[in-house]
């Protein structure tokens, strides 16, 4: 709060003697003195002498300019306004460029989901067990969404109900290409029963749910047999050269036979 010239003058009169107008004005340790002076002069020559010093600064203070006066007692006060002023104009300009910079500020939209409803129709009529349909649909639903994920593996379940083992095995690997995580429900759902019985879905499955390893796992089984009755033919050969009853040069001519087959 700022100080008054007339009021310090004031009690600069009527309490000069005790320095009331001195702690007014923030001299506190002048005050002291004064009242100090007050009590020991008293005892010394009897009389107040300190009444005539608030007298003095009276008349200092009534004749002292408002500018001087703000300038000596009321600095603290308007560096404290000057401080404030300062601040809160500050503290405008921040708010005024952030409203600013809000208004022109680019917000990325938020990205839409394309909703597909051939998937929502294919699994209800999969629910229904209008499986011929559901495929229909879901064929539709890929059109516009190949990658997803959720649409093959129900495919695969659709078409393993129908008994189409190259179809199912298909979707399947395309829905674990896709990331699909629960693989695990094509060994516990009775929708992958018919799969689950085919001779080549333990291959299927050791391959991590793909056709390609599959096959590669398992030679076919003409070439198998065709190398077991080559063998076989072959130890007969050796065992006639054994026992004598085929030359050296005949088991030669007759093992090059069966070597060209």
């Amino acid at each position: 709060m700022a100080r008054r010239k007339s009021t310090a003058a004031f009690l600069a009169l009527i309490g000069g003697a005790f320095g009331i107008h001195k702690f007014y004005l923030g001299k506190t340790g002048t005050g002291v003195v004064y009242m100090f002076l007050l009590f020991t002069l008293v005892r010394i020559f009897g009389m107040p002498i300190t009444v005539l010093l608030g007298f003095i600064d009276a008349v200092r203070l009534i004749g002292m300019s408002q500018s001087e006066f703000d300038e000596k007692y009321n600095s603290e006060e308007k560096l404290s306004r000057r401080y404030r002023s300062r601040h809160v104009s500050k503290s405008r300009r921040q708010r005024k460029e952030e409203e600013r910079s809000s208004r022109y500020r680019y917000e990325k939209p938020k990205k839409r989901v394309r909703k597909n409803p051939f998937k929502t129709s294919g699994d209800k009529k999969y629910e229904d067990y209008d499986l011929e349909d559901a495929v229909k649909d879901y064929e539709q639903a890929l059109v516009i969404s190949p990658d997803d994920m959720d649409i093959h593996f129900n495919m695969a379940a659709v078409y393993s109900l129908l008994e189409n083992k190259t179809k199912s095995y298909y979707h399947l690997e395309r829905a674990n290409e896709l990331g699909y995580k629960k693989m695990n429900k094509v060994l516990e759902i009775d929708d992958f029963a018919f799969l689950r019985i085919q001779e080549d879905f333990e291959a299927f499955k050791e391959a991590g749910f793909r056709q390609e390893k599959a096959k590669s796992l398992e030679p076919p089984k003409d070439d198998l047999l065709q190398d077991d009755l080559l063998l076989s033919q072959l130890n007969k050969l050796k065992n006639l050269r054994e026992k004598g009853l085929l030359s050296e040069k005949e088991f030669l001519y007759e093992k090059e036979k069966l070597l060209k087959g």
